[in-house]
């Protein structure tokens, strides 16, 4: 399986996890790197991807006063990138090619219109445009190559090469967790729990929609994993969170959820350990730092 997810870039007041606008992208907010003088990059994803990238771009841009550059990478394949200044935001290019909208992928909320076609001479010039903005000094001809690029080479990769050219100082090493989020019991919330949650209430809305009857009600466990998860991701970057007292209450909502089930609560008294680094996939992430 190939990358998906969303890349922000942004010079955010503190940190750009908690910069007003960045939830309109996504919550799950996995990697955030250092670009230098202030700018910073998140990678992050949401439940119901793709994002639309003109309004939390726009609503960055806003809170922070100053350009934002997005992008929704799908499986790897290909892209579509959003810039946008306090002043606009937009148009959607797509990435690679930039002459005319996804044939295979859908990169918009459904309702939204995909990207236009664009020359890359046109979409060069709108990335030095921001790169100038941004107080930053672009390097066309690179960007002109990545640009060219053409399959094989991954779009995520491709991605990280086209914001180097924009004129960052670095790509840092990914900060690290406050949370070992890929370790028991957090990761049954984030990868098994809140998903299935939130899939049952998106089946109970569409049969609602439909006039229909849901087959089953709101389990007592479903809306506790939902406000869990979010709260797991929003204290990844804060190293005063109570990662034991956030762990207890993943352990008592596994065991509700398992009784809910007809099964045995798995026994609570697994240590907590740190992230692993590979587990995480923090050593992949951090393959891509320029520092």
């Amino acid at each position: 399986m190939g990358y998906w997810g969303t890349v922000v870039v942004a010079r955010p007041d503190g940190l750009l996890v908690d910069q007003d606008g960045i939830g309109g992208f996504g919550y799950r907010h996995r990697w955030l790197r250092d670009l230098g003088d202030g700018w910073q990059m998140v990678e992050t994803t949401g439940w119901n991807d793709p994002p639309d990238l003109l309004a939390p771009a726009a609503a960055v841009a806003t809170s922070t006063g100053r350009p934002v550059l997005a992008a929704y990478v799908s499986d790897g394949d290909c892209a579509v990138l959003a810039t946008a200044t306090p002043d606009r935001a937009g148009p959607l290019t797509h990435l690679w090619d930039t002459d005319g909208p996804c044939g295979v992928y859908r990169h918009q909320p459904r309702g939204l219109p995909e990207p236009v076609g664009r020359t890359a001479e046109e979409v060069v010039a709108e990335l030095v445009a921001w790169s100038t903005a941004a107080g930053l000094q672009a390097d066309a001809t690179r960007l002109r190559t990545v640009l060219g690029h053409e399959h094989p080479v991954e779009a995520d990769d491709l991605l990280f090469a086209l914001v180097k050219g924009l004129g960052v100082a670095t790509i840092g090493r990914t900060r690290p967790w406050a949370v070992p989020l890929e370790q028991w019991p957090f990761r049954t919330i984030t990868d098994v729990l809140a998903l299935r949650a939130r899939s049952e209430a998106a089946y109970r809305q569409a049969a609602v929609e439909d006039g229909a009857e849901p087959d089953e009600p709101e389990a007592p466990w479903e809306a506790a994993a939902i406000r869990l998860e979010e709260e797991l991701w929003a204290s990844l970057y804060r190293p005063e969170v109570d990662v034991a007292g956030l762990a207890r209450r993943a352990e008592r909502l596994q065991a509700e959820y398992d009784v809910a089930r007809g099964r045995q609560p798995r026994p609570s008294d697994d240590p907590l350990r740190p992230e692993n680094p590979w587990n995480s996939g923090r050593v992949w992430a951090d393959g891509r730092a320029t520092d």
